[in-house]
């Protein structure tokens, strides 16, 4: 069965479809976390939660997109890790560019995880709405359909919010 054929029987509730896509990509989520965090026991806290919530969430996954399917699995392991992060009061580590090359020096990631603790306090001191949609769009992967839904408004509304947010902060940014 190939991959598209697999997901499609995860989203119609077949366990079976759900057992092999979740033993084909659990080296591959694994060796992205433990990159990640450094740490074997927390990872394979990660590890759990990613596949808990790509269950809960495989409906979201449009096999038509152009996305593919191992990027959004790895974003949901990148989003348990900064929910990880928030809920320990650790500094979170990139937004859009968060992988992390093996090379990276210590300083250069210190460094990394103090610009994006800024990029995140400055989003904080946006008005709600614009911050929150900001976080909605970007940390938590959602669409802008999802994040109008949750605002009770329609998609187009939420994009200029979003598109002001973020004019808001590189004005922010420019001025320092």
């Amino acid at each position: 069965m190939d991959e598209i054929q697999l997901i499609i029987s995860c989203q119609n509730g077949d366990r079976k479809a759900f057992t092999q896509l979740i033993a084909f990509y659990y080296p591959y989520v694994k060796k992205f976390l433990v990159k990640l965090t450094s740490n074997e026991v927390l990872s394979q806290d990660l590890i759990q939660e990613t596949f808990v919530k790509l269950i809960r969430r495989i409906d979201n996954y449009n096999v038509k997109k152009e996305t593919s399917f191992s990027s959004y699995l790895i974003a949901i392991a990148k989003n348990c890790y900064l929910d990880h992060l928030r809920k320990n009061k650790k500094i979170v580590l990139g937004i859009d560019d968060f992988e992390i090359a093996d090379k990276m020096s210590f300083e250069d990631r210190t460094l990394n995880e103090f610009q994006l603790s800024k990029i995140i306090k400055e989003i904080d001191s946006l008005p709600y709405a614009q911050g929150q949609a900001i976080k909605m769009k970007y940390l938590e992967q959602m669409t802008l359909q999802e994040i109008a839904e949750k605002f009770s408004t329609i998609p187009k509304t939420i994009k200029s919010r979003i598109h002001s947010g973020i004019s808001k902060l590189r004005a922010k940014f420019a001025n320092q």
